[in-house]
């Protein structure tokens, strides 16, 4: 994950500041920090979770130092974007996927994946399996259910054996990270405090660029062509959001 823009002062670069930080190991470039209540509050320290409560920057650089002590007064500091109104981009992750039951070569059912509302405008990317390499928008959906866009059917009809990726659609305002805080998680059902704007698409034969349906609904072999989907994100759970917090 990385500063991308800012959401209000959009000629200004990220803010970036020297802050301590703390973590027994593990710190990345990348990483989202927050703000925890306990003995080392004084400190940024990685998430409690994928939904990522009180978060209050990135950090830009893998720390060597990071295990800061309060009682001795050792701290250790590192480089953190803390724009309040910043948008970060992220990779979606590719460990973490969504499993088929069955398809039609129109929709594709999950189990039990309890797919949250509002997913229609986001994208389905076959990333292993039968129809491996193909990306489709999704026009329709349920909990279960993900209707594709109805101008093209699948080329290659997913099954059992397929795994996907789910992109959120734009103005999702439920966005999870990933367990290395740095990429969006791709489960069904997302509570986080993080807010999808754009998403992206880039591999050896498609420029960087914003996804549209009528360009880049059901391309496929984007498996062979190493293909990258991102999204830019809004943490409206900031710290700087909850001018009450610790009052």
């Amino acid at each position: 994950m990385r500063w991308h823009y800012n959401l209000v002062n959009q000629g200004g670069g990220p803010l970036v500041r020297d802050c301590d930080i703390y973590a027994a190991s593990g710190l990345i470039a990348g990483e989202a920090l927050t703000c925890i209540d306990g003995a080392n509050r004084a400190m940024l320290q990685a998430p409690s979770g994928a939904t990522v409560p009180d978060f209050a920057g990135v950090l830009l650089e893998t720390p060597t130092n990071q295990a800061s002590a309060v009682a001795s007064g050792t701290l250790y500091s590192a480089k953190v974007c803390l724009n309040p109104d910043a948008i970060y981009i992220a990779e979606y992750e590719t460990t973490d996927k969504l499993d088929v039951v069955s398809s039609t070569s129109t929709a594709v059912t999950f189990s039990g994946a309890s797919i949250d509302a509002n997913v229609e405008g986001g994208w389905l990317y076959a990333s292993a399996g039968t129809g491996i390499g193909q990306l489709a928008f999704v026009g329709a959906a349920t909990t279960t259910i993900l209707t594709i866009d109805t101008t093209q059917a699948y080329a290659v009809t997913p099954d059992a054996t397929t795994d996907m990726i789910l992109v959120r659609a734009p103005w999702s305002g439920n966005v999870d990270l990933g367990t290395s805080y740095t990429q969006c998680k791709t489960i069904g059902a997302s509570t986080g405090l993080i807010m999808c704007l754009e998403n992206y698409i880039q591999s050896t034969f498609v420029p960087f660029g914003p996804l549209r349906p009528r360009q880049h609904h059901m391309l496929t072999g984007l498996n062979t062509a190493a293909v990258q989907l991102y999204s830019d994100l809004y943490f409206y759970g900031s710290v700087f959001n909850q001018s009450a917090r610790y009052y």
